[in-house]
């Protein structure tokens, strides 16, 4: 367990996370009812689906929006922006949606970024290199990481943070506060922008794969003269020993950084998978406020 002035651990047991489920599981049929019975005057939570043509990937994107409950353009809203959108977006824009709704959180508009071919693409969005190893520690070759699959993140970050970032602060009414939800390869994108110049207020990263490349995302933070304040939310589980080895690293070195808030949690009994509800339930609760 880590112990210092920016950084707290929390470990979960079987109980809590029974009790945590059945909270969440109560929010969903809630804000369900809520959206049948929502007068049309009233912002339901629906998704719109946009699409923004991308020179730094020379291609056609999808992005999701959710948005808060009373939506106005007299307000301003904080944005939390969910890689693997495929997967992940129903339930951050639904949880986001309930507990903004309730003053638990700050009021937010959901983004979601899903991929084009997540087979193949989701690898290059990712990931800025071909690692040579695997997640247990495994050395592989490069029929396993190649340009096919992966290394091609710095064209995503610069899809992400000079054209998709800009159109939703020009189209919808945001605050400029920034939150980026990552897990497993999106974890692992949340901690090596950590050395670019990144927009981020709030990252979250989930059982991020700092494994990959053999934790070089470790090794180059390690380099960096890291100064922008940032509130990190890392969570992880401890299958297999090596993928949970890199992260704690990581930690230990995120942990030594005045300019970080940080905050994980080892959930113990969960997987590389289950854990992603709780961490982003118990996460955007610390984080945005």
């Amino acid at each position: 367990m880590y112990h210092t002035h920016c950084c707290v651990q929390l470990i979960y047991n079987s109980k809590y996370m029974i009790k945590l489920k059945e909270i969440v599981i109560t929010s969903l049929f809630v804000i369900l009812f809520f959206n049948l019975s929502a007068q049309d005057s009233i912002c339901i939570n629906k998704s719109i689906k946009h699409v923004i043509h991308s020179k730094f990937l020379n291609e056609d994107r999808d992005y999701w929006v959710s948005l808060p409950l009373h939506y106005t353009d007299s307000l301003k809203y904080p944005v939390i922006y969910v890689l693997d959108a495929e997967w992940r977006f129903e339930l951050t824009k639904t949880i986001t949606f309930e507990l903004g709704a309730w003053n638990k959180i700050q009021k937010s508009i959901v983004v979601g970024i899903p991929h084009i071919d997540w087979e193949n693409k989701r690898g290059q969005d990712l990931t800025f290199s071909q690692s040579r190893i695997e997640y247990d520690g495994d050395i592989v070759d490069s029929t396993w990481y190649n340009k096919s699959n992966s290394g091609g993140a710095m064209k995503f970050y610069n899809y992400l943070t000079k054209e998709l970032i800009p159109k939703i602060n020009q189209n919808y009414s945001t605050t400029g506060h920034e939150t980026l939800v990552g897990h497993s390869y999106g974890g692992y994108f949340g901690g090596y922008i950590l050395s670019l110049d990144h927009p981020f207020e709030v990252i979250h990263m989930y059982d991020p794969s700092i494994w990959f490349s053999d934790g070089e995302i470790t090794n180059l933070f390690k380099k960096t003269d890291y100064n922008k304040p940032v509130n990190i939310h890392l969570t992880y589980q401890p299958k297999p020993k090596f993928h949970r080895k890199k992260i704690e690293e990581f930690i230990d070195e995120l942990s030594k950084n005045s300019n970080i808030q940080l905050t994980t949690e080892f959930y113990e009994a969960e997987t590389h998978n289950s854990l992603f509800l709780y961490s982003f339930y118990n996460g955007i609760t610390k984080t945005n406020k």
